[in-house]
Formats: structure tokens, C-alpha cells, sequence
């Protein structure tokens, strides 16, 4: 398998992308997750049936992509738009969309926009429907109206160690801040984190461009527990449920099959995830809690799965594989599995 290296000029940024042409008439497009790249599905690319030819971007300000600002008051839009550009480069009969954590908000924004161009998707431990933080039930209620705990500000305001060693591209592990330590959220508890493994991402983080208009993004000021609310640039105000709601997918016309993976041990994306701000509420880390009633922990699972579930009451075909010993990486934790499950389900596409 020969990977090639490509850049496309879009109309508002230069996008890098890893492609393998086999001459097929249908490509599988893989779609990164917050402060990573297209690095991290190298290893999943030889398992792609033969049948495909792959493409992988780095989205913009993220990896080797060009940079440019992010409207967050746009969703995921930016993202989609680029990628619905690029792939308009191409003349495939049909593309199948595998989106992790951030990048499965990514592949069913693209859905909601272009709804005819897919002929299935994959959601690998994706982010809820309703975005990251600020919402209290299943059906992605806001705790607050002006959607107070979610955005960047989450991190800008209780985590500023974090971006001043991610601008530094520091690699110690001596500051539980660190980027070292902070990347172990991505896998379960117990997985051993090589050190080549650790090396290769914190490369992907340190290729991220850090800023208001980048990662993390700029917040405003709250009167509402935690006392920031999102702003209107940058990647993680584009997860706020003030601007996401992907639950419109079960209103569109000609649904796509979906297979959702989930690993069981997941401390990104889970109803009690450690970097919930209601979680950290409870356990006294972010000060002055005002108590589940009023912000309860969000429950991300439950999200996805009542909005799944009714994509499938309205006529498509959902798959769902939790993956046990596996955290927000099965693909990377138990790459067997993950793969099997992902190739079976492409070639049952044909």
C-alpha cells in the first residue's frame, strides 16, 4: 500500500490530507478528533478493504493543514465545509465517513449537509449530539441560557497550565497539567501508554495551533456556576451545545447506515466523564458546585444513543459495539476488534 502525501487548496485554507489511490469508484474518508491528526489512523489504513481508497485530512489549524481562524458561532460547519470541499475534488460515486470523538461530530455535520454524497458512517466514541458540557439531560436540555460550562473557557479558565505547555510543546510528565498526563484521558485507566505511542501524540498536540481563534477558543464571563460561558471563535466553542445540535440527522430524507463504537472505559465521552464540569464539581476541583439538581453530570452516552435510536425508529439501520477494556481509542487500545468491526461493516456496504 502506497501512502501519498497531498495538499488541496480550499477556498479558505490549504488542507493536508494522506491519500491511497487504488482506482476504486468509492473512498473511505477518516476524520481526526480534537488536537490530532490524520497520523493517528496510519495504523488502521492497511485493513481497509481493497475494494476503497482512503483519504485523510488534517483539519484545519490542526496537523500539517494550513491555518485558520474557526467561527464556533458556526458549529462544526467550518470543519464540514472543508471537507465537503475537498472531497468535491474528487469524482468517487460515493464516500463512507469515519469520525472520532470530535470528528464523529464532524461526519454528521457533513451528513446534515450533504445527505446524498454518503453511503454509510462510522462513529468511533464520538461527541454527543448536544456538543461538550452545559447540558443536563437526554435530550440536551442547557443547565443555563447562556450555556455556562461549556467552550473554551473550561480550559482557558481552570486549566491555563495546559495551553501555556502546549504553546511550550512540553513533553515532561512533572506537572499533572502537562500534556503528557493529560493525553492519558484518551485511553482506559489501565492501558499501558508506550512511550513511542506517547511521543507520536503529543507530536499530533504540538502541531495544533493554540489561540482565541484556534484551540482553545476565546469565553466570556458567567454569573452562572462555572462562571464562563462560550465564546464565538475557536475549536472547543464549536462543541458547545450553545452552537451544536446534530440531532436534526433523524429528520433528513436518505439516511446512511451507521455503525457506532464505543469503548466501554471511555473517559472522554461517557455520563460521568472525568472532564465533565459537573464531575469536577462534585469532586471539588472546580470550586462553589451548585449541586446535580441544577447541574447534573451531562449524561454523553444516553445522548447519543436516544438520537440513534430515533435515526433508526426513521427509517435507517443503526449498529452499536461497545468495546470492553477500551477507552475513547479502541482503534489504537484493541485495534483487532475495532478493525474487524469497522471492515466488516464497509464490505456488508457493497
Amino acid at each position: 500500500m502506497v501512502v501519498k502525501n497531498k495538499k488541496a487548496k480550499l477556498s479558505n485554507v490549504e488542507i493536508f490530507y494522506r491519500f491511497v489511490s487504488r482506482g476504486n469508484k468509492e473512498a473511505v474518508l477518516f476524520v481526526h478528533g480534537n488536537l490530532c491528526s490524520s497520523d493517528v489512523w496510519i495504523n488502521v489504513f492497511k485493513h481497509v478493504p481493497e475494494e476503497f481508497d482512503i483519504i485523510a485530512p488534517d483539519l484545519r489549524s490542526f496537523g500539517r493543514s494550513g491555518r485558520a481562524p474557526i467561527d464556533a458561532t458556526r458549529g462544526l460547519r467550518d470543519y464540514s465545509d472543508d471537507l465537503i470541499e475537498l472531497i468535491g475534488k474528487f469524482d468517487y460515486s460515493a464516500y463512507y465517513l469515519i469520525g472520532h470523538s470530535m470528528g464523529g461530530g464532524i461526519v454528521l455535520q457533513m451528513l446534515l449537509d450533504k445527505p446524498e454524497k454518503f453511503g454509510g458512517i462510522i462513529l468511533i466514541d464520538p461527541v454527543s449530539p448536544y456538543g461538550f458540557g452545559g447540558t443536563k439531560d437526554e435530550y440536551g436540555t442547557p443547565c443555563y441560557d447562556d450555556y455556562a460550562g461549556s467552550g473554551a473557557g473550561l480550559v482557558a479558565e481552570y486549566n491555563p497550565d495546559f495551553i501555556r505547555m502546549l504553546k511550550m510543546k512540553y513533553r515532561g510528565m512533572d506537572h499533572p497539567s502537562a500534556p503528557a498526563n493529560a493525553l492519558k484521558a484518551y485511553f482506559a485507566e489501565d492501558f499501558d501508554i508506550s512511550d513511542e505511542l506517547r511521543e507520536r501524540i503529543l507530536d499530533t498536540f504540538f502541531m495544533a495551533e493554540v489561540g482565541d481563534e484556534y484551540y482553545p477558543g476565546n469565553y466570556v464571563k458567567s454569573g452562572n456556576w462555572p462562571y464562563v460561558a462560550p465564546g464565538d471563535k475557536g475549536v472547543l466553542n464549536t462543541i458547545s451545545p450553545k452552537y451544536l445540535d446534530l440531532s436534526p440527522i433523524v429528520k433528513i430524507k436518505q439516511k446512511p447506515p451507521i455503525l457506532w463504537i464505543h469503548g466501554q472505559k471511555d473517559l472522554v465521552i461517557s455520563n460521568m466523564s472525568p472532564l465533565d464540569p459537573a464531575v469536577l464539581g462534585i469532586s471539588g476541583i472546580i470550586p462553589d458546585y451548585p449541586g446535580q439538581e441544577l447541574f447534573p453530570p451531562q449524561p454523553m452516552v444516553d445522548q447519543i444513543k436516544i438520537v440513534l435510536e430515533n435515526y433508526e425508529d426513521k427509517g435507517s439501520n443503526v449498529q452499536r459495539e461497545f468495546i470492553e477494556d477500551a477507552g475513547h481509542t479502541p482503534f489504537i487500545e484493541k485495534p483487532e476488534r475495532c478493525n474487524k468491526l469497522m471492515m466488516k461493516f464497509l464490505e456488508s456496504l457493497k
